[in-house]
């Protein structure tokens, strides 16, 4: 038999640890933990502690959810592999405090839950489980093939784009041209046109009905309609191969959900959706949230929390943190939006420079006004985050025009000497826009009498990590089939510009024109004959 007093003594605490852990919470992340359904927006700035808050408030719904007999789970959304682990031990975690067994919930990458929903039903989806999923880019082998039938199929369109506005037939230049559009401008024409075509739900035969009202103006040049030409391969050569990337799982989840049966099974087994990082969502992944989250009515359950005005994957997918605000917005004006702007990430200092950030690009940009006027403040005394908004070092926001990059890494070398000598147990971080970036200054930063800097970190017991090694190790196999194509096929335009391309990236040649070089491969191999 059940004690009912063990039972009362158990709800009790269950009950006291939720009151701590929402007291825990800052005033911007409490509605989440108080959503009971509906749509909710959570504008959040940078360092806000969105995923923390929103691991608690999962918890928190769980528990409610498993008191009020409610059926069906809670479904916790991210943008990537990394996060969905994160946000899943931080799930269980506040859970096992509840004293409440770690069920009742599911946490998904969005392609991972549109990859479960369209391998589910392969009848509606076409995607059988054991098909290959790949996410190509200007160089996949699919893009290139592509690129290729289309050339032997539109023989006029190509040599249009060969001849040019100026061209005067000669031989070296012809091939020059060819080569840079067959190994370099259309296989990047259609990398960029599929992802788009097909995060914007856009079949070949939709671009072609564009294409035919575009004016192409004096140029004569129908890219557009060379693009929905490249398009319109690649997904020929795709099916038969069956091969699918990222957005094909998307539209495949969407395409299966239209199926009322399928739709109604999904949404009955959840009761909510939370969505971390919704910036990062393109419009069509939000759509598929939104259906699956109209399970309990016509107003979909579904929390979704972001930053409206940054998203960092927007350099390599269509997610642009326009879509996010937009959501806050309308949310805004149905009374179902909230703000996170306590940050204790960083220095006052620098919360006021970026503030100020702000202001100025809203300032000068009235009409677009590229920013929510969003403004970041620290926290409240007595937050639990430890160290939060540590007073500023070496200034806080310092201003430096060096004269040279390898100037800008001696005084970089000199500060973090300086600082990290007072307090040997802090870390330091160098943020760059590209890896390559990193790695150069990972490489000078270790060899520092090679560039001529007098600051030598190692020297010091401070050891330089590139974040970016590891992944380049993974390529390695990758770079040596490069070297390898070559070394079978030496005379080959393309197997010669990419392995030039790669020693350039490599820094073991300078860079250089490669299209140029790899035009005539004979004459380059062999430029005393």
């Amino acid at each position: 038999m059940v004690n009912p007093a063990a039972t009362d003594t158990t709800a009790t605490d269950t009950a006291t640890v939720a009151a701590q852990l929402h007291a825990q919470l800052r005033d911007g992340q409490r509605p989440m933990a108080d959503w009971r359904g509906g749509t909710l927006a959570v504008s959040a700035v940078p360092g806000s502690g969105k995923s923390t808050g929103m691991a608690i408030a999962a918890a928190l719904t769980i528990a409610r959810a498993i008191q009020e007999g409610r059926e069906g789970q809670l479904l916790l959304v991210t943008f990537t592999r990394s996060a969905v682990a994160n946000l899943k031990g931080k799930v269980r975690h506040y859970l096992r405090q509840l004293g409440i067994p770690p069920v009742g919930f599911a946490v998904y990458t969005l392609h991972g839950l549109a990859y479960a929903i369209a391998t589910r039903h392969p009848e509606l989806s076409g995607i059988e489980p054991a098909s290959r999923l790949s996410a190509p880019n200007q160089g996949h082998y699919l893009i290139r093939n592509a690129v290729e039938r289309w050339l032997v199929e539109h023989p006029q369109e190509y040599s249009q784009l060969i001849e040019g506005q100026q061209f005067d037939g000669e031989e070296t230049e012809r091939l020059r041209r060819q080569t840079v559009l067959r190994s370099d401008v259309l296989p990047r024409l259609a990398q960029v046109v599929i992802h788009e075509a097909k995060s914007s739900g856009l079949s070949p035969k939709d671009l072609h009905r564009v294409a035919a009202t575009v004016d192409n103006g004096p140029l004569n040049y129908d890219l557009l309609a060379i693009a929905a030409g490249l398009y319109e391969t690649y997904q020929s050569l795709r099916r038969s191969r069956q091969v699918f990337d990222y957005d094909d799982i998307i539209l495949a989840a969407l395409n299966t959900l239209q199926n009322p049966a399928v739709r109604e099974l999904w949404q009955s087994q959840v009761y909510g959706i939370f969505e971390d990082e919704a910036q990062d969502s393109s419009p069509l992944q939000a759509a598929l949230l939104d259906i699956l989250a109209r399970g309990t009515g016509p107003v979909p359950s579904l929390v979704r929390v972001g930053d409206p005005n940054q998203a960092i994957n927007s350099t390599f997918t269509p997610a642009d943190p326009i879509f996010f605000r937009q959501f806050c917005e309308q949310c805004q004006t149905e009374g179902n939006l909230t703000e996170m702007t306590q940050a204790g990430r960083s220095a006052p200092e620098i919360i006021a420079a970026a503030n100020f950030l702000l202001d100025w690009a809203n300032r000068n940009y009235p009409k677009e006004q590229p920013f929510r006027q969003q403004y970041v403040a620290p926290v409240s005394p007595g937050d639990p985050q430890p160290d939060a908004n540590p007073p500023a070092v070496a200034g806080g926001v310092v201003v430096c025009r060096p004269e040279t990059i390898y100037d800008a890494l001696e005084q970089l070398a000199a500060t973090a000497l300086t600082q990290m000598a007072q307090h040997p147990a802090w870390r330091a971080a160098v943020l760059v826009r590209e890896n390559r970036q990193a790695s150069f200054i990972a490489q000078v930063l270790r060899n520092p009498s090679e560039y001529g800097l007098s600051t030598d970190l190692a020297s010091h017991g401070i050891t330089i990590y590139d974040t970016g090694d590891r992944q380049r190790q993974s390529a390695i196999p990758s770079e040596m089939l490069t070297l390898l194509r070559f070394l079978e096929r030496p005379h080959s335009s393309d197997y010669l510009k990419a392995a030039l391309t790669l020693l350039s990236r490599r820094r073991l040649i300078p860079a250089a024109s490669f299209d140029q070089l790899s035009a005539l491969p004979e004459q380059f191999l062999y430029p005393a004959v």
